[in-house]
């Protein structure tokens, strides 16, 4: 964990670099269902920012903005050493086991930054869904997935129903907007399907 540290750079050079390396994490799910040429953990990152952003903003809720945006830019970041674990291996690890790691990775690597013990609050309450903003970043986290998954599917892969039908990925959509976004995005999606069997047929 410290071997630009070893090198003679700062800590927070460290957590710097150490956070670059998601540019070149890939989503593995997307892999493994033959997406060649997928998006990064970093890409990803920044979008379920961008949609956190935009519902937070779009909710008549008391919801601290910022808080999401700092939520959101930190969910992921254990994978900057555990790598993106899909569905289907996580299910074997155990989601409590996961998180685990992903927390003494965390505490690892923010040890000793100023702002450390922040951080690693603010990504327990993603973990734990024990605040307003962490439930809502967990469910931009999904949404992301979906939003995705369908401009793959757009792009030609036909590998992805499971995401779709896998209950646990709608588990957090107990927002309104959340519902609503989603039901349009599936009403989309099946006029996509029947626009593209009536051309084959």
């Amino acid at each position: 964990m410290s071997r630009w540290r070893d090198r003679g750079g700062s800590r927070f050079l460290e957590v710097i670099l150490q956070a670059n390396e998601l540019k070149t994490i890939p989503r593995m799910g997307w892999r493994v269902r033959g997406v060649t040429g997928g998006e990064s953990v970093a890409d990803h990152s920044y979008a379920v920012s961008f949609i956190a952003m935009l519902l937070a903003d779009r909710m008549k809720l008391d919801i601290d903005v910022e808080k999401v945006l700092r939520i959101a830019i930190l969910h992921d970041l254990p994978e900057h050493m555990l790598g993106d674990i899909h569905a289907p291996a996580a299910r074997f690890l155990g989601e409590k086991e996961k998180e685990a790691t992903e927390l003494r990775i965390l505490e690892n690597l923010f040890e000793g930054l100023e702002e450390g013990e922040r951080y690693l609050s603010l990504w327990r309450e993603f973990a734990d869904r024990s605040s307003v903003e962490g439930k809502l970043v967990r469910a931009a986290d999904k949404i992301e997935m979906f939003t995705q998954a369908f401009q793959y599917e757009a792009a030609g892969n036909r590998m992805l129903d499971d995401f779709w039908d896998y209950v646990d990925n709608t588990r957090d959509f107990e927002f309104d907007e959340v519902e609503r976004l989603f039901a349009e995005l599936l009403e989309l999606r099946q006029r996509e399907r029947q626009q593209e069997q009536s051309g084959t047929s």
